[in-house]
C-alpha cells in the first residue's frame, strides 16, 4: 500500500488499501480530475466509476497491470455524467468480463441507457443495497441530489474506504493524489458551493455517511482524504452553504456568486453566534463597504414611538433620533434612492418591515439585479437580528421610563427619597477622589405648611409644593441632586462649591420662594446648610443640614443657617 509520506508514482496503479487501487490518471492543466478505483477480486473485480473518455487508455493500462480488464465483472456507476461513463466504450472494446453488469440505481439507469451501451444493469435497490464479493461486502449508501437525483456512495466495509463520487470532491489546479492538510477544504468549498444543490440536501447525505467507520475517502474528483482528515472535513462541510446559483436570477459569474455565498454564510453565522447586535451591525457596515462598494451604512428601526438610529458614530449601539425624510418614506416598504444614497427596507422572514438600511456611496448609488438579490437575502437575515434588537431596546426604554417614574416625585418633578441613597453615595465617592470643595447639603422646609393646608385646602397645598419644587430646580445646576425628602421637606446635594457659594444657592432658593405670587398664598422656607467632612457618609451631612434647619426655624424662620 502507498505510504503518504513519500512521493507517489501516479504513472502506475496505486494501492490505497488491501486490494483497493487507484487506476485513474492526473491530467496536466485540468482542475477537474476524474479518479477511477478498482477493487481487486480476481474475475469478480469491481471498477468504481469507470471514468472519463480522456483517461480511458491510462485506466485500461493500469487495470491490466493489476488484474486484467477481462476480469472486471462489475462497473459501479454512481451517477450518469460523462466523467463517470465516458470510458465504458473503450473498456468494452478492450474486452470486459463476459458477464459484466453496470451496478447503479434505477434513476441513473434511465439516463445511462441513452448512452447506447449494450450492457445489462444490476440495480442496487433490488439487492438490499449491497454487493457480496469474495472477501468483502460493498455497501451502497443512497445520497440523492448530491449532485444527481439517483446518486449514491460505495463503502468497502473491510478496509473502511468510502468511494464518495462527487461528495468531498474538489477543484485542484495543482493536482496531487492525496490531501495532506485541511487546506484541501478550500478546494472542496468551491466545488460544493456551486455543485451541490443545498445545505439541507448535503446534510442528509453526511448524516448517512457519519454512521460508517470511514478510514479514507476516495472521491471521484479532487484528492484522496486520509483518516485523520475525515472527521474535520465532514464537520466543516456540514456548515457549508451550497446552491449558489439560486442566489441571483441573472448569471453574474462564479467568482461573484462564491463571494456572495461566503458573505451570506458569514452574516447567518454571525447572527446565530453573536449576542450583541452592535457587533453584527458593525460587521454589516464593513461588508457593505467591501462587497457593495458603499462609503458607509446605517440602520433605522421603529421602537414604539421612538426611532432608533444605528450608526458608526455610536458604535452601532442604537440611540433615539429623528429620522430624515428618505428613511420615513422607506418605512412604507418602498426603497428610496438619490444620486449617492440608497435607503432599502429590511423585511423580516415573517414579511413584516423590521427597519431600513441607508447606504451612502461616493459615486452613483446603483445595485445591479444580482447584487440586489444578494442584498435582499442578507437583509432577510438582518431583519431577524434587527427585530430582536428593537424588542430589547423597547424593553430597555420601558425599564428606563419605569425607573424614571420610580425615582421622581410626580407632584414636584424632583427626585424622590428612593433616589437619594445611591445618588448621594456616588457623589460622595467622587468627592473623596476630588480636590474641589466638599459636598454640601441644603435641607429646605416650608414654613407653617400645615396652616396652608388647613386654611386653603390640600389642592392649594399641592400648588405650593410645586412652586417650591420649581424654585429649587431653577436655582441649582443640572449635576446637583434635588430631592423631595418627604412632606414639605426638600434636600439638595451640591458638589464642587465652597460654603459661601452653597449659602448663595440656599439664599437664592429662599428668595425665589418668598417672592409674592398672587393669588396664591404668601409662603417662605427655612434653609439649613451642612458641609461634609472628609470620607463621611452622606447621612451625616444630611443630619448636619437638618440640625442647621432646626436653628433657622428656632431663629424665626425664613432664613438660612449653617453647620459646618
Amino acid at each position: 500500500m502507498v505510504d503518504l509520506g513519500v512521493d507517489v508514482d501516479v504513472s502506475r496503479a496505486v494501492e490505497l488499501a488491501p486490494r483497493v487501487w487507484w487506476v485513474g490518471s492526473l491530467l496536466p492543466d485540468d482542475q477537474f480530475q476524474c479518479h477511477v478505483y478498482l477493487v481487486e477480486q480476481g474475475d469478480q473485480s469491481v471498477l468504481i466509476d469507470p471514468g472519463s473518455a480522456l483517461i480511458a487508455d491510462d485506466t485500461i493500462r493500469k487495470i491490466d497491470d493489476v488484474v486484467g480488464v477481462g476480469n472486471v465483472r462489475w462497473l459501479v456507476c454512481s451517477h450518469a455524467d460523462p466523467d463517470i461513463i465516458g470510458a465504458i466504450p473503450a473498456l468494452t472494446a478492450r474486452g470486459l468480463h463476459p458477464d459484466v453488469e453496470i451496478v447503479t440505481h434505477w434513476r441513473d439507469e434511465a439516463l445511462i441507457r441513452h448512452a447506447g451501451f449494450r450492457l445489462p444493469f444490476w440495480r442496487i435497490e433490488e439487492h438490499d443495497w449491497q454487493l457480496q464479493l469474495r472477501d468483502r461486502v460493498l455497501r451502497f449508501v443512497f445520497t440523492p441530489y448530491v449532485h444527481f437525483a439517483g446518486s449514491f456512495c460505495t463503502f468497502d466495509e473491510s478496509t473502511g474506504t468510502l468511494f464518495s463520487s462527487d461528495l468531498f470532491g474538489g477543484f485542484t489546479p495543482d493536482p496531487s493524489l492525496f490531501a495532506t492538510s485541511m487546506s484541501y477544504f478550500d478546494a472542496i468549498r468551491e466545488f460544493h458551493e456551486h455543485y451541490m444543490p443545498s445545505r439541507d440536501v448535503m446534510a442528509h447525505a453526511l448524516g448517512q455517511l457519519r454512521e460508517l467507520r470511514v478510514h479514507r475517502i476516495a472521491p471521484q474528483h479532487g484528492q484522496v482524504i486520509p483518516e485523520h482528515l475525515v472527521g474535520p472535513i465532514m464537520d466543516r462541510l456540514s456548515q457549508l452553504e451550497c446552491g449558489i446559483y439560486l442566489l441571483a436570477r441573472d448569471d453574474p459569474g462564479l467568482a461573484f456568486l462564491l463571494a456572495a455565498n461566503r458573505t451570506i454564510h458569514e452574516v447567518d453565522d454571525l447572527l446565530l453566534s453573536e449576542v450583541q447586535f452592535s457587533v453584527v451591525a458593525a460587521r454589516l457596515a464593513e461588508l457593505a463597504v467591501d462587497f457593495l462598494g458603499a462609503e458607509s451604512m446605517e440602520l433605522w428601526a421603529e421602537a414604539g414611538a421612538v426611532m432608533l438610529h444605528f450608526e458608526a458614530g455610536d458604535g452601532f449601539a442604537g440611540h433615539p433620533d429623528i429620522a430624515p425624510a428618505e428613511v420615513i418614506a422607506a418605512l412604507s416598504g418602498v426603497a428610496q434612492s438619490s444620486r449617492s444614497q440608497l435607503v432599502l427596507p429590511i423585511q423580516s422572514p415573517s414579511g413584516d418591515l423590521a427597519g431600513v438600511a441607508s447606504l451612502r456611496f461616493d459615486g452613483p448609488a446603483e445595485l445591479d439585479r444580482p447584487t440586489r438579490a444578494i442584498v435582499d437575502q442578507i437583509a432577510g437575515f438582518v431583519g431577524v437580528g434587527l427585530e430582536r434588537e428593537v424588542l430589547r431596546c423597547v424593553s430597555d426604554l420601558d425599564r428606563a421610563a419605569w425607573y424614571e417614574r420610580a425615582i421622581h416625585d410626580p407632584l414636584t418633578g424632583l427626585h424622590n427619597r428612593l433616589y437619594l441613597p445611591d445618588a448621594a453615595r456616588r457623589l460622595c465617592a467622587i468627592d473623596d477622589r476630588s480636590d474641589l470643595p466638599p459636598v454640601a447639603a441644603l435641607m429646605i422646609d416650608i414654613d407653617r405648611f400645615k396652616a396652608v393646608n388647613d386654611t386653603y385646602g390640600h389642592p392649594v397645598g399641592d400648588l405650593v409644593l410645586q412652586r417650591v419644587g420649581r424654585s429649587i430646580a431653577a436655582s441649582v445646576r443640572p449635576g446637583d441632586i434635588a430631592v423631595r425628602y418627604g412632606g414639605e421637606e426638600f434636600v439638595v446635594l451640591l458638589s464642587g462649591v465652597n460654603t459661601e457659594e452653597s449659602c448663595a444657592v440656599g439664599e437664592r432658593i429662599r428668595a425665589a420662594v418668598a417672592t409674592p405670587d398672587p393669588p396664591n398664598p404668601q409662603i417662605t422656607v427655612s434653609v439649613g446648610l451642612g458641609v461634609r467632612h472628609p470620607f463621611e457618609e452622606y447621612e451625616a451631612v444630611v443630619k448636619r443640614a437638618d440640625d442647621a434647619l432646626y436653628r433657622a426655624k428656632s431663629a424665626g424662620r425664613d432664613r438660612l443657617s449653617v453647620v459646618e
